[in-house]
């Protein structure tokens, strides 16, 4: 025997319910965002000179995927292209990446 599927609530509760859930999801994410950005990561760590940088990346940074492919190709060890290492890369670019191929500090 088949039940009669029930039908989902519609009007001015719904309305409530949907208002009340996302005002509670965004009081619970907003510790969160203040707790997990800060003014350093968001803007990257400036590194006056590659033996600073390769302290923290041992193989430099690099801007993309493909430009850290393209530093194994050439016999260096894979630089951090992770979230952070690019803050770092566009943060440190201009002064430490002298061979503009994409990678600061590769070794």
């Amino acid at each position: 025997m088949r039940t009669k599927p029930t039908r989902p609530p519609y009007g001015p509760a719904m309305i409530t319910r949907r208002i009340a859930t996302a005002a509670t999801a965004v009081a619970l994410a907003l510790p969160v965002v203040a707790l997990t950005s800060t003014e350093a990561d968001a803007a990257g760590t400036y590194y006056s000179s590659c033996a600073k940088l390769t302290r923290e990346f041992r193989h430099g940074v690099a801007k993309s995927a493909t430009a850290a492919a393209k530093q194994v190709r050439l016999g260096n060890g894979r630089p951090a292209t992770t979230a952070r290492a690019k803050k770092v890369y566009w943060a440190n670019y201009k002064r430490l990446d002298r061979d503009k191929d994409g990678t600061a500090c590769e070794r």
